[in-house]
Order: structure tokens, then sequence, then C-alpha cells
């Protein structure tokens, strides 16, 4: 990364705008990573839900089977093979029905805050190894933010972002600008006076966001987390 090497006015647009390119990779990253431990965990709780709701109709298969009324029960009192079939299909039927009465059950009430605490527990060491890996993500987003270029930058923050910095470069590659503080009113106007490059405007840049995420990450992470749980 550059640090105190003097460099033209364009040639520190081009370089913040790589910064910011980097820091926008991490970011989707970080975001892949927190995707990956929903799907894993989610994965995870349908298997354990399974199991869970596989419990009643094996009981209840094996109370029939093993009980002493299971002859009379599938081959009836006036012949072994009367109605043999139906019985059976009749019997699964009724723990397939069990089965699914009892997944959606333990499904919709895995969403209830009191089974939180259950949930994290079964997640622990997906969690362990997210906070890993997110960890190297975010000492990278920490070098790009305290990068000389964009801690100290002749943008403001409120321009920070590769879309403006593409504009920027624009005006002064086109000749519209000579210096970055030019380039910047220019694109103040044109917000102003045209409405050009509003669409592109955030209410706050990736810098900005990251930055706020790298003051306190593990509170902030925590939340990405929940927040990633509360939309399963």
């Amino acid at each position: 990364m550059v640090t105190n090497q003097k460099i033209s006015e364009l040639d520190y647009c081009y370089v913040s705008w790589e910064l910011l390119q980097e820091l926008e990779k991490n970011a989707f990253s970080r975001n892949e990573c927190i995707r990956a431990f929903k799907k894993e965990s989610n994965d995870r709780q349908s298997l354990i839900t399974s199991v869970v709701a596989l419990i009643l109709p094996m009981i209840l298969l094996g109370s029939i089977v093993f009980s002493n009324r299971a002859a009379s029960l599938m081959y009836g009192s006036t012949g072994p093979t009367e109605n043999i079939w139906t019985r059976v299909v009749g019997l699964l039927m009724l723990s397939a029905f069990l089965f699914l009465i009892v997944y959606m059950l333990s499904k919709e009430l895995s969403k209830y805050k009191a089974f939180r605490p259950i949930k994290k527990l079964i997640n622990q060491d997906l969690e362990a190894n997210l906070r890993l890996e997110v960890d190297a993500i975010d000492q990278k987003a920490s070098k790009i933010v305290n990068d000389s270029i964009l801690k100290d930058s002749k943008i403001p923050d409120k321009f920070l972002s590769s879309e403006f910095l593409l504009v920027i470069t624009k005006y002064m590659e086109s000749g519209q600008a000579s210096f970055i503080k030019e380039a910047v009113y220019a694109l103040q106007l044109d917000l102003k006076n045209t409405g050009y490059y509003a669409n592109i405007f955030p209410k706050e840049t990736l810098l900005q966001l990251e930055k706020k995420y790298l003051l306190n990450r593990n509170d902030n992470l925590a939340q990405k987390i929940e927040l990633a749980e509360k939309n399963d």
C-alpha cells in the first residue's frame, strides 16, 4: 500500500480507488463467511430437527411391531394376507404424518427467543470457526482503513466510494478539473444543479460503515450472526 511517497493528484485518486476496491472485496468475503455459516447452521439444525421428529414415529412403529398384538393388528382375524398391505401402508402414512407434524412444530418453536441458547450451543464450533475466518478479514480491513491515503484523505468522506472516485477521476482525465478540490467542487455542483450521480450517493459509504464496524468488531460481528440466525 502507498504510504508517504509523493504522487500526483490523479494517481492519488487511482490509489484511493484501488484501496476502496480492496475494501469492498474484503467486506464481501466477510459477508460470504457469514452466509456460509448460516447455511451450515441451517443444515445442522435441519438434521437435528429431523432426528427429533423421527422419535415419535419410531416409538409408534416399535410399540406396534414388538407388542403382543402386532400379529392381530397386521394380519387381522380372518386370514394372514387379507389386508396386510393396506395396514402396512396405513401405518407408514401415519408415521410420515407424525414426522411432518413434529418437524414443522420443532421448526416453528426454534424461532422463539427461548430456544436461542440451544441453537448457540449446537452451533458453537461453527461460530468459533467463523470468528477465526472473520478475524483475518478484519485485520486486513483495518490495514486498508488506516492506510494514510484513506485515513487523511484529500477527498471528503461522503465521496470516498469507488463509484464517486471514478467520477472524480473522470473530471480530471477529461480536463474539467486539474486538482482534486476542483473535481470535488464540480461533482458537488452536478449533484446540486442537475441531480447527476444522485442515484449512487449513499447515506453512508462502505468506508464509513467499515470504520464503525471496526470500532467494536466483536459486538458488531455478534449482531451480524444474530441477524443471520433471526432471518432463518
